[in-house]
């Protein structure tokens, strides 16, 4: 395969000693994206005659990204914190510092990449999973949406793959935002109407949709508040996976097959192993006015279970505030 510049160029040709191993590296790091001061870094492959690589394993399953590419996604000083409050062994500080010189970028990509391989080693390559559910959506309510995005492709208005987003790995990836042109009208009041029939209060401003939607750990750092996401097709598996806190020593792992997850995007997040057909659909906002403080995903949890206990979404505050002495309480809620 072809390992390209994030312009597309060609960077090098790279061999592997079997097609079951090159079908791993190319899955799991197809589409990621590596933060840097400015901008990212991203991985792409190509085969060597230019045909693209079908990213799905021999058993018709996406699989999971690896913990060291989901800690990928952390800007490096992140990952440096981390080592540094697990205390690593002074032999692996001084392999990972020895790398710390030098401007160019694969020098600092190949340090990044370093230093979330060797805090994987620390964290043991695991970490401990909390599973929970979304908001579900009665039967039925996403039937029409389901059928809309079956036929987007016959509509043409999938965008070509160039001006799809980088940094993450899916089949489909179409943005639509709240002014958009007149032929999104149609997929925007369908994912307005379901939204509303579950969540009355929710903010967003932009949607992500998506078919196929693979692993790519990554951060949404345009995001202004909390997003939305549920996923709708004929599938198993696809959790929305993120980091439980700031310290990201456990994962929630939330079903939202046909259900409303709440999470922050602001924080990593990826989407779990999955076989079917999987289309996704992201409701977030970028609007300052919209803005909230980023919480611990505890907080979005309790959302969704007091949503699933019966207390009824729309009693639920829809923000929260976070003060910043971490010996107060974790959130304090506020109505509006």
């Amino acid at each position: 395969v072809e390992f390209l510049n994030g312009n597309g160029t060609r960077k090098a040709e790279l061999s592997f000693s079997s097609q079951n191993e090159m079908n791993n590296t190319v899955m799991a790091y197809q589409g990621l994206a590596i933060p840097k001061t400015h901008g990212y870094h991203h991985y792409s492959f190509l085969n060597v005659d230019g045909v693209e690589i079908d990213f799905v394993g021999k058993d018709g399953r996406n699989r999971s990204p690896p913990l060291h590419l989901q800690l990928m996604a952390l800007p490096t000083r992140e990952l440096e914190r981390r080592l540094n409050d697990l205390r690593c062994e002074a032999s692996e500080s001084k392999h990972i510092k020895s790398h710390k010189k030098g401007g160019n970028r694969t020098c600092k990509v190949y340090r990044h990449a370093s230093l979330a391989f060797h805090l994987a080693q620390e964290m043991g390559n695991h970490r401990p999973s909390h599973k929970c559910v979304g908001v579900p959506v009665p039967d039925g309510l996403a039937n029409e949406l389901l059928n809309y995005l079956r036929v987007l492709e016959k509509e043409a208005l999938w965008p070509p793959r160039e001006k799809q987003r980088k940094g993450v790995s899916s089949g489909h990836y179409l943005t639509v935002r709240k002014q958009h042109p007149s032929e999104h009208d149609v997929i925007w009041d369908l994912c307005k109407k379901l939204i509303l029939e579950v969540i009355p209060g929710a903010i967003y401003n932009a949607l992500a949709i998506t078919e196929g939607f693979r692993g790519s750990p990554h951060v949404d750092n345009h995001d202004k508040s909390f997003q939305y996401v549920i996923a709708l097709g004929n599938f198993e598996g696809g959790s929305l996976c993120t980091e439980a806190d700031e310290d990201g020593t456990e994962i929630v792992d939330i079903n939202v097959n046909c259900r409303f997850g709440r999470i922050d995007g602001r924080a990593v997040h990826w989407v779990s192993g999955w076989n079917g057909e999987r289309y996704s659909i992201v409701y977030y906002t970028t609007s300052d006015d919209d803005w909230t403080e980023q919480v611990p995903q505890c907080v979005h949890t309790k959302w969704m279970e007091s949503a699933m206990s019966g207390n009824g979404v729309g009693k639920v505050p829809q923000r929260t505030f976070a003060p910043t002495n971490s010996r107060l309480p974790n959130t304090i809620p506020l109505l509006g």
